[in-house]
């Protein structure tokens, strides 16, 4: 299982074994919690729906939400890399380049009439 995301007509996605470490990124840097998915059987296993707050987003919503989850990452990737799933789907590195090519694209955005849209 996996969350998908596109903006101004690229897409990506990346597996829900993450989750945790994008939502513990996000909590280091602004002290705000993620609320776990929304499902009594699904909820506890994909854990936090980080990618709601990204819905919606414009362009540059979207970077500074998006940079704040990198800037986290990188402020303690021992931290991150100790929470790689064990099952060896995803990890932080590669969950990384994905974040930081969706941080460029949004970032570079001409206009803030294009939203995210974002799904778990």
């Amino acid at each position: 299982m996996s969350w998908d995301a596109s903006f101004e007509g690229e897409s990506w996605n990346y597996t829900h074994n993450t989750n945790r470490m994008i939502a513990a990124a996000f909590a280091s840097m602004t002290g705000l919690d993620t609320p776990p998915v929304d499902h009594p059987l699904l909820g506890p296993i994909i854990g936090p729906s980080w990618w709601e707050r990204l819905h919606g987003m414009t362009g540059a919503q979207g970077a500074e939400y998006l940079g704040l989850i990198i800037a986290g990452l990188e402020a303690d990737p021992a931290r991150f890399r100790a929470m790689n799933p064990a099952n060896g789907w995803g990890d932080y590195d590669g969950l990384l380049l994905v974040l930081r090519e969706m941080y460029e694209h949004s970032r570079a955005a001409c206009c803030d009439v294009r939203r995210w849209n974002a799904s778990g």
